[in-house]
């Protein structure tokens, strides 16, 4: 959206020799201070006794008995349906806490409906880490102008190049700090209905990008985990590392400037208009889509898992992960893990270890080279596939070209390259665990996150019914161990003894990476 500026800024660096450019970055880096934690008077969500009258008006079933109603968002555009219902219904407060937003027709449609949303009083809340915001933090300045609406960066970079390179080349002298990012995805309204799961705000997370696309997974859910989760939100919120973007961005914007977002948005977004004829219109018209949910909705009792945004010696508190050990430790029968990234830890891997040998059965399902969006990761899980396989794990590679791709891609989209970005953990057909917690160490251990660990046999039988489809031959290849111990890989009748890369560059990038000891970074 600003790329003009971003272009500029570039430009200055390709006509300059590489050497002085390495000793810019250096005294840049030399120069800069680390930013310090700031302190804020708190500021808290709603009650949801306030709106409580009004989503039961509209069918939502109140908390009871601890129990919490869940529904599955299996496909893009039906989680993008909900997100833009939840938006539309909210009357008095939204939290919206993602890892990266992007600009794009689907980002600048969500973001649309947040103003809207603020121009009839709901407050708004936008948490987003600054992994990946170099040259957008005008559009959140701009956004931020709005009297009902409230932006604030995680853990932001100190020195703000509009280049995402550069911008962490130019803080590396605060890498401990910045290399810790926030993972969570987040969307409440009203502190009575809620999304988590594993999708990011773009394109290709809800099957809309015309290049590449994910197979992803999350979930809405309203009772008594709402108001949990809410309270996690208000933790990060409150946290010393959440900056309201005034303090990191000193720009010059007005409401003017809020007046030319709104037609920016607008512009990017006209190619879903199509996809949108077929949704009610903005506003209170979705009566009907509520009905909908109560009478899908399944039951169940859910723990909220939320790791600790402050850090603590470079650490934080992993309570997902703990919890993910935990619920592997106490599974007898079967455990199903699909992740994007696969790169167990040694815990995890002492408990995988224990657990086989006690009979329960696992499932892996995770990128292939050809599907991976992160070539490193994927030579980092390399590592331990052979290990899995011999400790008599199931292990699944999703394919880049999976025949159901469609599932989950906007009927008028056919991208040629698909991917697994799911994040799911089925323990004995029993519990579930479902949020953005990716099972490597960047997420176990580096990164904060946001887990569900729902106890429902009902959920769970229907999650697992969901993605039996993503092990079949057609969509994923089986991997196995020949009589020398090499890996191969299944698919029907097709046996392969090297890895699917999809392209002559994903394989040296493949071999390039793995002269790199990246692991515990991915």
């Amino acid at each position: 959206m600003r790329a003009n500026a971003v272009k500029q800024r570039c430009s200055l660096f390709q006509r300059l020799p590489l050497p002085v450019i390495f000793i810019y970055l250096a005294i840049l880096a030399g120069c800069s201070r680390p930013l310090p934690p700031l302190m804020l008077p708190d500021s808290r969500d709603i009650s949801p006794l306030e709106s409580e009258t009004i989503w039961k008006a509209r069918g939502i079933i109140p908390p009871t008995d601890e129990l919490s109603h869940f529904m599955l968002l299996d496909s893009g555009s039906v989680s993008l349906k909900w997100r833009l219902a939840l938006i539309d219904s909210a009357t008095l407060s939204i939290n919206a806490q993602y890892f990266l937003w992007k600009f794009d027709q689907v980002g600048s449609l969500l973001m649309d409906r947040l103003l809207k949303a603020a121009d009839r009083g709901v407050l708004v809340r936008l948490l987003v880490d600054d992994s990946f915001l170099s040259g957008e933090d005008v559009v959140l300045e701009e956004l931020d102008e709005h009297p009902n609406i409230e932006v604030r960066i995680f853990n932001p970079f100190s020195r703000r190049s509009n280049n995402i390179e550069l911008r962490f080349l130019e803080n590396l002298n605060d890498f401990s700090r910045t290399n810790h990012r926030m993972h969570n995805k987040v969307l409440t309204a009203d502190n009575q209905v809620a999304i988590v799961g594993g999708r990011n705000i773009g394109d290709e997370y809800f099957g809309f990008n015309q290049d590449h696309n994910f197979r992803d997974f999350d979930i809405l859910t309203n009772g008594t985990v709402v108001p949990e989760i809410t309270k996690g939100f208000d933790i990060y919120w409150n946290s010393e590392w959440s900056y309201p973007i005034p303090r990191i961005d000193q720009g010059k914007v007005d409401f003017s400037d809020l007046e030319k977002l709104r037609k920016e948005l607008t512009d990017n977004f006209t190619p879903l208009h199509s996809w949108l004829a077929l949704l009610p219109g903005e506003g209170e018209q979705w009566a009907g889509h509520w009905q909908e949910y109560t009478e899908q909705a399944i039951p169940g009792r859910a723990l909220v898992l939320l790791d600790d945004p402050n850090f603590h010696e470079g650490q934080t508190g992993q309570h997902v992960a703990m919890h993910l050990r935990r619920a592997t430790a106490q599974s007898k029968k079967s455990i199903t893990m699909i992740s994007a990234y696969l790169i167990p830890t040694d815990s995890l891997t002492k408990v995988i270890a224990e657990r086989q040998q006690a009979g329960v059965q696992f499932h892996f399902l995770t990128n292939s080279l050809a599907s991976n969006n992160h070539i490193p990761a994927h030579v980092a899980y390399q590592h331990h596939r052979k290990s899995l396989l011999k400790l008599g794990a199931n292990l699944y590679e999703f394919k880049r070209d999976a025949a159901e791709r469609s599932r989950y891609q906007a009927k008028y989209v056919d991208s040629k390259q698909f991917g697994l970005h799911a994040k799911v953990s089925i323990f004995d057909r029993q519990r579930v665990l479902i949020g953005s917690l990716n099972l490597d160490p960047r997420s176990m251990i580096l990164n904060t996150e946001i887990g569900l660990l729902i106890d429902s046999v009902p959920l769970a039988e229907a999650i697992t019914a969901a993605f039996t489809p993503d092990f079949s031959p057609q969509n994923s290849w089986r991997l196995d161990l020949d009589e020398n111990d090499n890996v191969t890989w299944h698919s029907g009748s097709i046996v392969l003894n090297k890895q699917p890369a999809g392209t002559i560059w994903r394989a040296l990038g493949d071999i390039f990476f793995d002269l790199i000891d990246l692991d515990n970074e991915m």
